[in-house]
């Protein structure tokens, strides 16, 4: 009989064990969800930073504004035009 109970002890024992390892490792995983979860939310934002500054940088009027200042190009005129048809 004292051998049945010394076995059930050691059971009930590693069975405890065990929780407190779950318990550890359901923490650690939490933890670097977690950590996960505000790495993902910064992306987000740079990302719609940069979205936005792509925005910016490839409006219509910005272009134009460095295609006539930086590369001197300027709309041409009627005669320098050719019409090209299939």
């Amino acid at each position: 009989m004292k051998f049945l109970v010394g076995i059930l002890a050691m059971a009930v024992f590693a069975s405890a064990l065990a929780v407190v390892d779950t318990a550890q490792r359901d923490r650690d995983v939490t933890r670097a969800l977690s950590t996960h979860r505000q790495a993902i939310e910064k992306l987000n934002v740079t990302y719609a930073e940069l979205q936005l500054e792509q925005g910016a940088l490839a409006a219509q009027g910005r272009v134009d504004q460095i295609a006539q200042t930086r590369l001197d190009m300027h709309v041409p005129s009627a005669d320098q035009i050719t019409m090209v048809f299939r």
